[in-house]
């Protein structure tokens, strides 16, 4: 473990008292504490062969939950989305994680560094007006460290709220996102290059207190690293050892 990991397991244990209490009280995670859960499925993109150490481990059937930071009930205030996929070795539709599932994370984040400013660059009216980051980078094996966002197709989509919005994208066959993969090193340093394409297929019913993502779940050798990802590792804990079913 590298100085900015053990770095980052120590600030997360300081603030894990934090989190344990904040998620207490709410009876949910102290972020993102309210969600919407979606079946999804991804399916490989034509790209470049030297991404195929990543991209052959990606499609599959997957399990998507959309959420809000900070708000609940509905409120389409400031914020910092996210969009968590569970990327699955089975088509159940289950709370419990199978093995070789792996778990990732993003949000309408770029960097710890733009934290104060994401709430006001975020389209909180639509989840599909934005592009999700998971903000600390990933070590792949024949590849070596990556960063991954998905990006969304934007279109215009009726809807009296952001639910109703993505709602009808999914039951038109247009709740896309395209994930995206940036080496860190290497001949395609610096650009963003597509692996796969995420479409929501339904909407699902599961029960929040029991859906628990993992940063650490790692099934599919996607193995997070660095500073942020390290500090998860205390704060989740606590955090799930907090949450009251609800």
């Amino acid at each position: 473990m590298s100085l900015s990991e053990n770095l980052g397991r120590f600030v997360g244990a300081l603030w894990s008292p934090v989190v344990r209490v904040g998620a207490k009280i709410r009876h949910a995670r102290l972020l993102h504490p309210e969600g919407i859960t979606f079946r999804g499925e991804v399916k490989a993109l034509d790209t470049h062969a030297a991404l195929h150490p990543l991209a052959v481990n990606v499609p599959g059937p997957a399990l998507v939950r959309l959420s809000t930071a900070l708000w609940r009930g509905h409120r389409e205030w400031p914020d910092v989305l996210g969009l968590a996929v569970r990327l699955r070795t089975t088509e159940t539709v289950t709370e419990a994680p199978a093995e070789g599932d792996q778990d990732l994370l993003f949000a309408t984040l770029r960097s710890i560094w733009t934290l104060g400013l994401a709430p006001l660059t975020t389209d909180t009216h639509d989840w599909r007006k934005n592009d999700y980051y998971a903000v600390s980078p990933f070590e792949v094996t024949g590849l070596g460290r990556v960063k991954l966002r998905l990006v969304s197709n934007r279109d215009e989509t009726p809807g009296q709220d952001r639910v109703e919005r993505i709602q009808t994208a999914v039951q038109a066959g247009r709740a896309l996102f395209t994930l995206e993969a940036r080496p860190l090193r290497g001949e395609l340093a610096g650009q963003w290059w597509p692996l796969a394409e995420l479409r929501l297929v339904e909407e699902v019913t599961l029960d929040p207190a029991l859906l628990r993502f993992w940063p650490f779940r790692t099934g599919r050798g996607i193995q997070p690293v660095g500073f942020i990802h390290s500090s998860r590792i205390p704060t989740y804990r606590q955090s799930q050892k907090a949450r009251a079913p609800h």
